[in-house]
């Protein structure tokens, strides 16, 4: 037992880049506060919470994707890893619903979707010809649940998705963050699929979750320019940005994909441009 303990207390790279997500978790908090969002105040702390869980997964990633320092490690568990959950699950959840961030990816939503109507139509025109264009419904917005009753089959049709496109990327023999990535993206494109209506979030915290960590990778550059060779490079592309292997990316848009509409799609609670 006594092997398995390997204390350091001292300041490390994974912790120094764990603070500084903490850093834009309080601001993310701060802003919920002032401005009022209760309802968003909750998700955000809902999903701190139950995101630091998913702390315990860190043997999976431990030596197959990298091998972090830690303060405190135990076995292939580090301390670190849970405070990085906790502020990456509430960031990913509601930076979407932020003022300014909401009407830019709203914005954008926008301008995708009706870009993307346009292709269909013109290649519909293509294929059958002469069509009533104004009928075509690209992505339909009824709702899929009314009761609790179909709120609770919706939940366990997500949960047993989730766990299924989960068990069969394991046989793919992928590194494990390929298969998270995967995993990520699939419930994502899945959430979309039974609630169109979110899907300005799965784009929104896509792109939005990408960009802060992005910037907090850029600062650990700055600051720690030997901090990526923790990462075990031989397992992985060997593609970066900056000094970042493009893998982190990776993970960032498909967690962030996956992560910001997951509250909406478990409550069965709308989230339009109308909002």
């Amino acid at each position: 037992m006594r092997d398995c303990w390997n204390p350091s207390i001292e300041m490390n790279p994974y912790l120094f880049g764990c603070i500084i997500l903490m850093v834009f978790w309080l601001i993310t908090l701060i802003i919920l506060i002032r401005k009022r969002m209760s309802r968003d105040l909750h998700e955000f702390l809902w999903a701190s919470y139950a995101c630091s869980l998913l702390g315990i997964t860190e043997p999976l990633f431990v030596p197959e994707y990298w091998n972090p320092p830690s303060i405190i490690k135990f076995c292939r568990w580090d301390f670190e890893s849970f405070i990085f959950c906790f502020a990456v699950g509430g960031i990913a959840a509601v930076i979407t619903e932020l003022p300014t961030v909401k009407k830019s990816v709203l914005e954008l939503d926008y301008l995708l979707w009706r870009t993307i109507r346009r292709i269909y139509i013109f290649i519909r025109g293509l294929v059958i010809g002469k069509y009533v264009f104004d009928r075509v419904a690209f992505i339909s917005y009824s709702r899929i649940s009314n009761n609790k009753s179909q709120l609770r089959t919706e939940n366990m049709l997500l949960i047993i998705f989730f766990l299924a496109i989960f068990g069969t990327t394991a046989q793919f023999g992928l590194n494990i963050i390929y298969d998270a990535a995967i995993v990520c993206l699939a419930t994502a494109l899945f959430i979309l699929w039974r609630r169109p209506k979110l899907k300005w979030q799965i784009l929104g915290g896509g792109l939005s979750f990408t960009a802060i960590y992005a910037v907090v990778l850029l600062i650990m550059t700055l600051i720690y320019p030997d901090f990526y060779d923790y990462w075990n490079s031989e397992a992985l592309t060997g593609c970066t940005i900056g000094k970042a292997p493009i893998e982190e990316y990776l993970f960032a848009f498909t967690f962030g994909a996956f992560w910001a509409p997951l509250y909406e799609a478990w409550k069965d609670e709308k989230r339009s441009r109308n909002i």
